[in-house]
């Protein structure tokens, strides 16, 4: 008589699909490498995030998807040192897939890993007879990943949410605009490190609303200095500053499981 208690008790959760609105403070500093700030870009991004997921006994996994849209002021310098500012189209994409294991019966403690992907469009805008550019920062990422459940009733829940990521391959393309030939650099790894904290209230039948604050400190290290190309002939040399990026992020989110 047991023995079908305890194949309910380690039967698959049904699956639980989550989605959003999302506000991006955007926040990212390019610096020398003495130290000094180059460039600066700061603003809020609008934008949208989807999460599916699901418990199969002690593990569980989950996917997501987050985009932002907008413009961000720049403040920056020209190549000979003069002050510039602009603004910057912007446009943010992550991508992860993670398996926690639960750690204790009651699921108030979790670990595991994930894997990202993480795309950054950048279009710097030209003004006077300063040109813009667009650039495509990306990489992958593997991350180590934790939760703790620090409130738990039956209609409210608070966790924390602790990743650190450490990218894979991260690169940028950069377009001139046609001035020079376009050009790809490898850029150093730097860990990254997001802290959130979702809280969640029972809205009816199976489902819950999802208000998620969390911060996000990542960046990249400087690239080698390369040979810069116009119509395949050496025209200078390039290379891509450190670079740091500090974000904020709320999302508002309906979770609904079936």
């Amino acid at each position: 008589m047991l023995c079908p208690a305890a194949q309910a008790t380690e039967a698959a959760d049904g699956l639980e699909l989550q989605f959003g609105a999302s506000l991006l403070r955007f926040d990212f500093r390019e610096v020398a490498d003495n130290g000094r700030q180059l460039v600066r870009e700061l603003g809020t991004l609008p934008g949208f995030v989807g999460r599916a997921g699901q418990t199969l006994g002690r593990w569980q996994w989950s996917a997501a998807l987050s985009y932002y849209s907008g413009t961000v002021d720049y403040d920056g310098q020209t190549q000979a040192g003069a002050g510039f500012t602009t603004t910057s189209n912007a446009d943010v994409a992550r991508i992860q897939a993670r398996a926690l294991h639960l750690l204790d019966e009651e699921g108030r403690y979790a670990a595991g890993l994930g894997f990202g992907y993480r795309r950054w469009q950048r279009g710097i805008r030209g003004r006077g007879n300063v040109n813009g550019l667009d650039e495509r920062f990306e990489a992958g990422d593997v991350s180590v990943d934790a939760r703790v459940s620090v409130l738990r009733s039956p209609t409210a829940r608070v966790d924390v949410d602790l990743q650190l990521a450490w990218p894979i391959r991260p690169q940028v393309k950069v377009d001139f605009g046609g001035l020079y030939d376009t050009q790809r650099l490898m850029l150093g790894p730097r860990l990254a490190t997001r802290v959130s904290v979702p809280v969640s209230w029972t809205a009816g039948h199976r489902s819950r609303i999802v208000v998620e604050p969390a911060f996000e400190a990542w960046g990249f290290g400087r690239s080698a200095t390369e040979t810069l190309y116009r119509d395949g002939a050496p025209a200078g040399e390039v290379y891509q500053p450190q670079g740091k990026g500090y974000n904020v992020e709320l999302n508002l989110v309906w979770a609904q499981a079936f």
